[in-house]
């Protein structure tokens, strides 16, 4: 379903840059590469600098990519070392555990508002800040010997976290000219999920080595080197607020006055709260809590549930879950083209979704060897990853210009939303004697995310509240 509606327009193929042509389509998957709808009604570019060329996206990439990589170190480095704490620390599994859940309270407890500052702002300082604090926090929490020390500092650190969304997409939306965005997101995805495959591995060689305090002391001195370096190199790092300030600047210097959409005149509060709750958004904040429910959900008890439904040893089961996670980063990569030659297409989600959900159903219905298990999940994870950039697009899409931030912030926290629900909804069946549930729940949690996937194509042709925006 094709709709337009006031939003940035990236630069065409040449890198040049973005017109002030205010409209961003949904269109249909062409059937060969031609220019957008957006693209058709630019005027001629005229600040080539804002927009990125290939070398210049790579660079853009490397710098939000390993920004990236680094918050889900900092997210991923405390479970791994909580066999050392408990005994350091005489406290529980439990109480540790609670140091996480802290982290998400703090986390969604202000990403929505951070996404606004993002778009006020701009997305470089607030990037560069969020990676200072928690690098900072992460020195301290090697400081101190204190359970409650730890606690605050990793509230403290859960703060910082949610400047990452918003910020890197502002940038990266920014930053990147419009026929390398669907690569550029997936990149970006596979970051995270590089930083999550390697953290246990890291953090306990180093733990093995020295202690827990050194891991904390030293993944928190690799920040400020990162931080140091985004700062070095923040020139490459624009997004709409950079634009905006860009035009003003430019039409101050011809003597004249900026336009409505160049100065980002007609964005109020009241306005800004209806786009986050109209039809579209709330259908992509709906696709983040859903998805993560199945996702996080085999991620967290995947590995109990194969071993308690089909006798599976623990080693294998965690070989099924790596060549899950594994799966998801080639998918990860394999769908940024994907989402570059067809766009927002549909078909995508439902091959992607469709297929995932069938093979994680099956797991538990079927008896099964361990070593299809591992090859039906990391078939599953391949099939779901790759529909990850195509999400981010619609997300994009659907996000008027001068709103990239508190947009993705909103519907990113769905995430945390889905991730809180994981352990209620799959510990009472795993309780309860019924490990099959694990795979039925994750299975239809993809089926139920690719409705919410269809349900914003539709949304998107009938809200008036972000066309007109």
């Amino acid at each position: 379903m094709a709709g337009c509606w006031t939003t940035p327009t990236a630069a065409g193929s040449s890198g040049s840059a973005p017109s002030s042509s205010p409209a961003r389509c949904l269109p249909s998957p062409p059937s060969a590469p031609r220019p957008t709808q957006a693209a058709k009604r630019r005027k001629p570019p005229d600040m080539a600098s804002i927009t990125a060329t290939p070398p210049t996206a790579l660079r853009v990439l490397s710098l939000v990519g390993t920004a990236h990589f680094m918050s889900h170190l900092y997210y991923q480095a405390l479970p791994p070392l909580f066999v050392l704490m408990v005994a350091d620390l005489k406290v529980s599994y439990t109480a540790l555990g609670l140091i996480m859940t802290v982290y998400h309270v703090a986390t969604a407890s202000v990403a929505t508002p951070v996404g606004f500052l993002v778009d006020r702002i701009g997305a470089r300082r607030i990037l560069v800040g969020g990676l200072l604090i928690q690098a900072v926090a992460m020195i301290a929490a090697g400081a101190f010997n204190s359970y409650w020390a730890l606690m605050g500092l990793f509230a403290v650190s859960g703060l910082a976290f949610a400047v990452y969304h918003p910020a890197n997409y502002a940038i990266i939306s920014g930053s990147v000219r419009e026929s390398w965005l669907g690569r550029a997101f997936s990149i970006h995805a596979f970051t995270g999920n590089l930083g999550n495959a390697l953290t246990p591995i890291l953090v306990l060689a180093i733990a093995a080595i020295w202690s827990w305090q050194m891991v904390f002391f030293i993944i928190g001195g690799i920040g400020v080197v990162i931080a140091l370096l985004v700062i070095q190199q923040g020139d490459n790092l624009r997004d709409e607020t950079e634009r905006r300030r860009s035009a003003e600047k430019q039409a101050r210097g011809n003597g004249e006055a900026p336009s409505p959409a160049a100065a980002g005149a007609g964005t109020t509060l009241a306005k800004d709260l209806a786009l986050l709750m109209s039809g579209p958004v709330l259908f992509c904040f709906l696709f983040y809590v859903i998805s993560n429910i199945g996702i996080g959900g085999l991620r967290t008890y995947g590995v109990a549930g194969i071993v308690e439904l089909h006798g599976t040893p623990l080693t294998l089961a965690g070989s099924a879950l790596t060549g899950y996670m594994l799966g998801a980063s080639l998918g990860l990569l394999a769908g940024g083209f994907l989402a570059d030659r067809f766009g927002t297409h549909v078909i995508t989600a439902i091959l992607g979704l469709g297929a995932s959900a069938v093979l994680v159903a099956l797991i538990g219905t079927v008896s099964l060897p361990a070593l299809v298990i591992v090859a039906m999940l990391a078939f599953s994870g391949f099939t779901r990853g790759m529909v990850q950039a195509t999400r981010d697009l619609i997300v994009l899409s659907i996000t008027p210009k001068g709103s990239t931030g508190k947009v993705f912030a909103f519907v990113y926290n769905g995430s945390m939303i889905g991730g809180a629900l994981i352990p209620f909804i799959y510990g009472w069946f795993m309780d309860n004697g019924h490990p099959a549930a694990v795979f039925w729940i994750a299975g239809g949690s993809m089926i139920a995310a690719l409705l919410t996937f269809i349900g914003v194509k539709g949304a998107a042709g009938r809200s008036p509240a972000i066309r007109e925006t």
